[in-house]
């Protein structure tokens, strides 16, 4: 009985390990996602900016 409960106790022990490394992926996975993020915000607002200037562009031809 006793030897049970210690095999279960380091099943346990190895499974809480295996939660950590997965919980430190993540965390590391989600400040990636956060610069990811950041860098689609900068690209949508480049994109309008573009289409501002090509707006102007295609007004100063006469094109509507």
């Amino acid at each position: 009985m006793a030897q049970a409960t210690i095999k279960n106790q380091l099943k346990i022990m190895a499974n809480q390990r295996t939660i950590v490394g997965n919980q430190k992926k993540i965390l590391h996975n989600q400040d990636r996602l956060k610069q990811l993020l950041g860098n689609q915000v900068r690209i949508i607002r480049n994109q309008k900016a573009i289409i501002k200037n090509q707006k102007k562009i295609l007004a100063a031809r006469g094109v509507r």
